[in-house]
């Protein structure tokens, strides 16, 4: 029941390349759309689009993280959250890197250094 479904489609999986807000952005926007078709239309979608953003942010990404990249859960959504508020959208697709390069550090150069002495 929603106006250019095809076309929203596409949009919103261009915009799901964008970290932390392109899937935000693209769910207000056919949110948006999908009150041409009526209310009865758009709450029911904004309540299950917004709950599945939030379970791949705080469960489905986390874990595909720490598998591909050996980097927690926990230290992937802060670094995420922090290299978004400091460099924004380069900020947040770099902090994964940058937590792995310095969790590697940590356990190849620091850690050994203490064991040495």
């Amino acid at each position: 029941g929603v106006p250019y479904a095809t076309l929203l489609v596409l949009f919103v999986a261009l915009l799901a390349f964008i970290p932390l807000v392109g899937g935000v952005l693209a769910g207000i926007l056919v949110t948006l759309m999908a009150t041409l078709g009526g209310w009865d239309t758009a709450i029911p979608f904004a309540l299950c689009y917004f709950a599945y953003l939030q379970l791949e942010a705080y469960v489905v990404s986390p874990r595909i993280m720490a598998r591909a990249v050996a980097v927690p859960g926990a230290v992937a959504v802060i670094a995420v959250a922090a290299g978004g508020a400091l460099w924004g959208i380069l900020g947040a697709l770099i902090a994964i890197p940058t937590a792995a390069a310095g969790l590697l550090l940590v356990r190849e150069v620091f850690v050994p250094r203490q064991d040495a002495r």
